[in-house]
């Protein structure tokens, strides 16, 4: 049985959170073992399997993050959600970029394949 639109609707909103509750383990929960990561797409990294994924996510959830979902479509197994999100690196320093994510999921619902669609223009 295929995820619902629903369940996999969901992911973008515990991702979010995930991000800024610095949780790591909230993050990963939405992956399967063998997803592959590419942010930003075109950046030339493509983080293949469960341990590269956390190891890309551990240095994310180490910042103070605030992230809101703007948009979200679901289209069979796959999710495209637009969100803002600002990284505040220390008391006078943040930047905030739009964001368009791309994420493929499998039956269980589980993220496989997630790109992350930005650039330095989408910063501010």
């Amino acid at each position: 049985m295929s995820a619902t639109p629903e369940q996999i609707r969901a992911t973008a909103d515990t991702y979010v959170a995930g991000l800024q509750e610095g949780d790591l383990d909230k993050i990963m929960s939405l992956y399967a073992e063998n997803a592959t990561v590419e942010d930003p797409v075109g950046g030339g990294t493509v983080h293949e399997g469960a341990q590269a994924v956390r190891e890309f996510y551990a240095t994310v959830t180490a910042l103070k993050i605030d992230a809101e979902v703007l948009e979200t479509r679901v289209c069979g197994d796959e999710l495209l959600f637009n969100f803002e999100i600002t990284t505040h690196f220390d008391a006078d320093s943040k930047a905030t970029i739009n964001v368009w994510d791309l994420m493929a999921h499998d039956d269980q619902g589980k993220v496989t394949s997630m790109r992350a669609f930005w650039t330095p223009e989408n910063m501010s």
